[in-house]
């Protein structure tokens, strides 16, 4: 197949793109476009590395930097959660020879869900200006880019480690509510960070957000 990634090779730009692409419209074949190796798996994780940096960096310039200090540890553990997660299910049914390139592919496409909520929005603002001014609109096209982003984890799981609809809801749904508990964890204990409002935003439960 022209444009697939063949064993350990890694794939380039054009190829991670089509693959994204693919698996967003429900097409299995995108799991193709993904390397299946360990280079191609750290450069996947490579971005979301990089925004937690930054965001570690600018910690001191923050108005509350303990807060930020947070922020940017709950990043991290959620960007870990679905390849530590994952691999530990994908051993435990069998699954572990294809892992690495559905690992590869599911950390590039948390980015769609984020990538979904920008064009959502933009698109709201120029098409229907009156009802994107109104508090609720963010905030109903991002839960819906979330729900949507549930569907597609699940999906790729399914696919990339050929299992059924049932041991695919486990596992994403595994690092979602991860995700979930680290989150509240960070409510309940100093200095109590307050994680609604960033649940309402793109990606963060993915560890695509840069906060």
């Amino acid at each position: 197949m022209s444009g697939s990634s063949r064993g350990g090779e890694r794939p380039g730009p054009k190829s991670i793109v089509e693959g994204m692409a693919l698996l967003a419209c429900g097409r299995a074949e995108g799991i193709e476009r993904f390397g299946g190796s360990v280079d191609s798996l750290l450069s996947a994780l490579a971005p979301g590395l990089a925004m937690c940096l930054v965001g570690f960096l600018t910690v001191p310039l923050q108005k509350q930097p303990f807060i930020g200090l947070v922020r940017v540890e709950l990043s991290f553990c959620t960007l870990l959660a679905l390849p530590v997660i994952s691999h530990a299910l994908a051993r435990r049914w069998g699954r572990e020879k294809l892992w690495l390139r559905y690992a590869t592919a599911a950390v590039w496409c948390e980015w769609v869900t984020v990538l979904v909520s920008i064009v959502a929005l933009l698109l709201g603002a120029l098409m229907f200006s009156p009802l994107a001014s109104s508090p609720g609109f963010g905030t109903a096209v991002v839960l819906a880019s979330d729900l949507y982003g549930l569907w597609l984890g699940v999906f790729v799981a399914r696919k990339g480690l050929a299992l059924g609809w049932g041991r695919a809801i486990v596992l994403y749904g595994a690092t979602f509510v991860f995700a979930l508990v680290c989150y509240g964890l960070a409510s309940f204990l100093p200095p109590h960070y307050n994680f609604v409002q960033d649940l309402l935003q793109p990606g963060v439960l993915g560890g695509s957000s840069s906060e």
